[in-house]
């Protein structure tokens, strides 16, 4: 995963050490279908909102649902189809956004189709009294092609 922690070096090193823990988790997480890894990476209270509109609160109930994801064919066929981007910023000492853009190509649909995907993420992660840095909110979204409206400046 690329991700760009330039905007972190404000931040005492154990907090960029421990953001990327997180980070790196929740990437090793997702790449090797493993819910559990997942656990600590969201607070107990997260909430979670994925790009098809599922929602979930809190590590158990966003775990538990990871769980069924990772199992779900359609969901193992898709294939990133380059490194995930992601840009660090901070927002005060004790929290920080982190938005994510990436590719998937043939994520599989119930109706037999597949989806490329272009996948936008925003985090909101907050410092714990522990150290720690679990994500306390996180919303998926997918970009689309089709347009709605005609911009004209």
């Amino acid at each position: 995963m690329s991700i760009d922690l330039d905007d972190l070096t404000v931040l005492p090193a154990a907090d960029r050490d421990a953001i990327a823990a997180t980070l790196i988790d929740l990437q090793t997480g997702f790449t090797e279908r493993d819910a559990e890894r997942l656990r600590t990476v969201y607070s107990d209270d997260a909430d979670w909102v994925n790009a098809f509109g599922s929602r979930k609160r809190g590590s158990a109930d966003i775990v538990a649902y990871l769980h069924g994801l990772f199992r779900d064919d359609n969901f193992a066929a898709g294939t990133l189809t380059a490194e995930p981007d992601s840009r660090a910023r901070v927002l005060t000492p004790e929290v920080v956004t982190v938005s994510t853009h990436l590719a998937i190509t043939g994520q599989g649909m119930l109706d037999g189709s597949s989806l490329d995907r272009d996948n936008h993420s925003l985090r909101v992660l907050v410092r714990q009294p522990d150290g720690s840095w679990p994500i306390v909110s996180e919303m998926y979204m997918d970009a689309h092609q089709e347009q709605s409206y005609r911009y004209h400046s």
